[in-house]
């Protein structure tokens, strides 16, 4: 897996916005996994958000989800 850009820009609604998403990453705790977005207006300042999860499998679903959330919001993959 590797880090995914999307952005969402529409001049005639003024909307510019970003998500970033990060692979899933093994944390120091034993067995819990991370996924890392970032979000936000362009030119702005970003966000991050955090989720954790005891085990990879859900991470990995929850990353796949994100994915399809963001295309089927619009959201163009670079």
């Amino acid at each position: 897996m590797d880090k995914i850009s999307f952005t969402k820009i529409d001049e005639s609604r003024n909307i510019k916005r970003f998500y970033i998403l990060y692979p899933v990453y093994d944390t120091l705790l034993d067995g819990v996994c991370a996924v890392v977005s970032e979000y936000g207006r362009i030119g702005k300042t970003r966000r991050t958000f955090i989720k954790l999860f005891s085990d990879r499998k859900s991470a990995v679903r929850y990353y796949n989800h994100c994915i399809s959330k963001r295309l089927n919001h619009g959201y163009s993959k670079h």
